[in-house]
């Protein structure tokens, strides 16, 4: 079962912080999109024994991923469905987590409510995702965010002690094989020009 996991290309919101968290594309984060939506298209090998191949697509609700999802849904020839747990943090995700002392001791700290919640709607969002990935027996890909991603990465992986800095429009692909699952590609990012590059 592989689900592929896709940040939304560059947002308004990333130029020019507001109060509204529901920003579209900018102009380069339209461009980023395009260049995922062509690769994804022409099955680009991901190594030397498998290719990205999408089945079913999957977005969070807000613009800008609805707005790579729409790239990636024309090129793929596939329908895009909402999924409302795919959605971004109202709050700071990385600012929740808890800190360490130095580089090799273990974190300190209570995590917050709103975090803990948030994790939670990821969870869950992660259930959906295989329940669809194997009823309909295809690999899903879901377009969504950075503190969706990380979040469900620490979900996973069973901790909360890391953080991890994603490209918009990387790719970040995950696998249940043998009874765990198994990060298999982290913040690919070969179907972008280096000038196209953004966190």
């Amino acid at each position: 079962m592989k689900v592929y996991l896709v940040r939304h290309g560059q947002s308004q919101w990333q130029l020019s912080p507001s109060q509204d968290w529901d920003t579209p594309l900018s102009p380069l984060g339209h461009q980023q999109a395009r260049h995922l939506a062509a690769w994804c298209a022409e099955h680009e090998l991901l190594d030397a024994g498998s290719r990205l191949d999408v089945g079913v697509l999957r977005t969070s609700p807000l613009k800008r991923a609805r707005e790579t999802a729409g790239y990636l849904a024309e090129s793929l020839g596939l329908p895009v469905q909402v999924q409302p747990g795919l959605t971004e943090a109202t709050f700071h995700v990385v600012s929740e987590l808890p800190k360490a002392p130095g580089p090799l001791a273990l974190p300190q700290g209570e995590l917050s409510e709103r975090y803990v919640t948030f994790r939670r709607q990821v969870g869950e969002a992660l259930a959906g995702l295989t329940q669809v990935a194997a009823e309909n027996d295809l690999p899903v890909l879901a377009v969504t965010h950075g503190g969706v991603i990380k979040t469900l990465l620490r979900t996973i992986a069973g901790t909360d002690a890391f953080c991890l800095k994603l490209y918009n429009c990387g790719i970040t692909a995950i696998e249940w094989k043998d009874g765990r699952w198994r990060i298999v590609h982290l913040n690919l990012w070969d179907h972008l020009p280096p000038e196209l590059r953004t966190t």
